[in-house]
């Protein structure tokens, strides 16, 4: 009971409690892996932080957090200023893999088109070589 009075107590006056530190630092080590797996859902804006080599699913909601494993389940609740901090950690990285995605598709799309166009031009070549040859036999 002293301890829930006392982080109410903290929350009131602005003060991150260890647990929100704690939690803070816990997700931003996560969303910094490169084996994390970050979704966000559209409607709610909740968000889904999952390590499968660590065990670790944690979701984010409004002022809230969950970090769960197959051995246990925190909730924190976390301030205004903290849920601003770890949602642009997460919108920087998760907007990071969405750039590189996009890369990885428009640089095979490019060397594709590249491909598209050197055909063109060899059916072109082609085709004028051999009316040429036609005309002149």
């Amino acid at each position: 009971m002293y301890i829930d009075s006392a982080r109410k107590m903290d929350y009131e006056r602005g003060h991150r409690s260890k647990y929100e530190l704690d939690c803070l630092s816990i997700c931003k080590k996560l969303i910094d892996k490169p084996d994390t797996q970050l979704l966000m859902t559209p409607l709610s804006n909740k968000k889904y932080i999952h390590n499968p080599a660590n065990s670790i699913f944690i979701t984010i909601e409004g002022n809230t957090v969950n970090v769960i494993n197959h051995k246990y389940s925190y909730t924190v609740v976390i301030q205004d200023k903290s849920k601003i901090e770890i949602t642009n950690h997460f919108n920087e990285v998760l907007e990071s893999q969405r750039l590189k995605m996009e890369e990885e598709i428009t640089s095979n799309i490019k060397h594709s088109l590249k491909n598209i166009l050197q055909t063109l031009v060899w059916w072109t070549n082609f085709l004028s070589d051999f009316f040429c040859l036609s005309f002149f036999n």
